[in-house]
């Protein structure tokens, strides 16, 4: 199935099942700040590096809840479409947004509580973000829904931030470059299969391109842990390789490439990774400065120094280098 087929009547949004799917997720979130449930932690190494994994009645509560996010966006999708028996291939990339959505509220509302007004405040805040994400998914289900240009961009720009997001946490988690590069292509071919899905390509030429996309964007991690980068520029920089490859293969998938569309997208890559790279030397040359008197500039990746100056976060470092 593909978003441009033919002309259709308008489709109204079910807005009743929208607020039901948004009050049962958020209320399942709020309800597991409410106790403390008991955890067992199971620790392993892989590859050398340290692996921590939380079991328990949290963790078990939070996958129903995302299931129940995937599944409630699916029936949405499917309602909006009008029928029953969709390829999975195209309801499943509704999933993506709202169930991170989801992710971000059981990982944040608990640890706010007893906070008083700042966890109300979030719990307001995140039922209003995944009740907007999900009325701009199901607004997206046809082109020719009048609000489909203004919903498209809000899920493009939702996409981007939660890549930066999840770039920055896994560069900055410090793990081997086999682990973090994993983590890499993982995160990314669902989220490039979001920004794909607006194209009129099959979806299996979609979700080819969403694959090519997350092995480029891993393989492209390996090095960039070695440069010993903070977590938001090596995040910044991932994202920046995102972006240039989703636009690309958007262009591709549209018909729409050209030599000059390719040179724009080099042009703003090169422009932008000028600037991490810049910022990046200059939070170094600032981190060099604030050196005790007679330390080794050469010794930046003893982890025992980098609790002094901070002049190394990146996940090749210090002692987890491959």
């Amino acid at each position: 199935m593909s978003l441009q087929e033919g002309p259709r009547p308008e489709v109204r949004l079910p807005g009743d099942q929208i607020l039901t799917l948004v009050c049962l997720v958020m209320s399942g979130a709020a309800l597991l700040s409410l106790g403390r449930f008991p955890e067992q932690l199971y620790s392993t190494e892989v590859l050398g590096s340290a692996l921590s994994i939380p079991i328990g009645l949290r963790v078990l509560a939070a996958l129903l809840l995302i299931g129940l996010t995937a599944v409630g966006m699916d029936s949405l999708v499917r309602r909006v479409v009008g029928e029953e028996h969709l390829d999975l291939r195209f309801s499943s990339t509704f999933w993506v947004l709202p169930s991170l959505v989801t992710l971000a509220a059981v990982g944040l509302l608990p640890r706010q509580f007893g906070q008083g007004g700042a966890w109300v405040l979030t719990l307001v805040l995140l039922s209003a973000l995944l009740a907007a994400v999900v009325v701009a998914e199901c607004g997206t289900v046809h082109l020719h829904q009048p609000y489909y240009r203004v919903a498209r961009l809000g899920l493009n720009l939702a996409t981007y931030g939660a890549a930066f997001a999840l770039y920055a946490s896994i560069y900055g988690a410090q793990w081997r470059s086999l682990l973090s590069s994993t983590g890499i292509i993982l995160v990314t071919f669902p989220l490039a299969l979001e920004l794909l899905r607006a194209s009129e390509a099959q979806w299996g030429t979609t979700w080819l391109y969403a694959a090519i996309i997350a092995l480029v964007t891993g393989q492209i991690s390996w090095p960039l842990n070695a440069l010993g980068l903070r977590a938001l520029y090596g995040g910044a920089f991932l994202l920046l390789v995102f972006y240039t490859l989703c636009g690309l293969c958007q262009q591709h998938l549209a018909r729409r490439l050209s030599r000059r569309v390719a040179l724009e997208f080099l042009v703003l890559a090169t422009a932008f990774a000028a600037l991490v790279t810049f910022s990046t030397l200059f939070q170094q040359r600032q981190a060099l400065q604030r050196l005790p008197a007679g330390v080794d500039p050469t010794h930046l990746g003893n982890p025992a120094l980098r609790q002094q100056g901070e002049l190394l976060s990146g996940p090749e470092s210090g002692s987890g280098t491959d």
